[in-house]
């Protein structure tokens, strides 16, 4: 869905008071988009594989990250390289 911008709606209608916060996105800050392309130049392109899991290890999973303070993510890549010499 496309996002529509409503522009100064809330302008002289008492009743209308808020509804920009709730459709205009939030201004990002530049500091930390400036930050993120020099941490990504330094590591390899990441790119997205889909994973079948069984439900069982994927609960496993979330428990052992939450445990160890790490996503599950974490998890299988530490392991992919652990077990391949990556």
């Amino acid at each position: 869905m496309a996002k529509k911008n409503l522009g100064d709606i809330e302008d002289n209608n008492k009743n209308l008071g808020g509804v920009s916060a709730l459709f205009n996105s939030p201004l990002k800050e530049n500091v930390t988009n400036a930050a993120k392309p020099a941490a990504t130049a330094a590591e390899e392109e990441i790119v997205t594989y889909p994973l079948r899991l069984k439900k069982s290890a994927l609960k496993a999973l979330k428990i052992l990250g939450a445990q160890k303070g790490v996503t599950v993510k974490e998890l299988i890549m530490t392991l992919v390289e652990k077990e391949y010499d990556l």
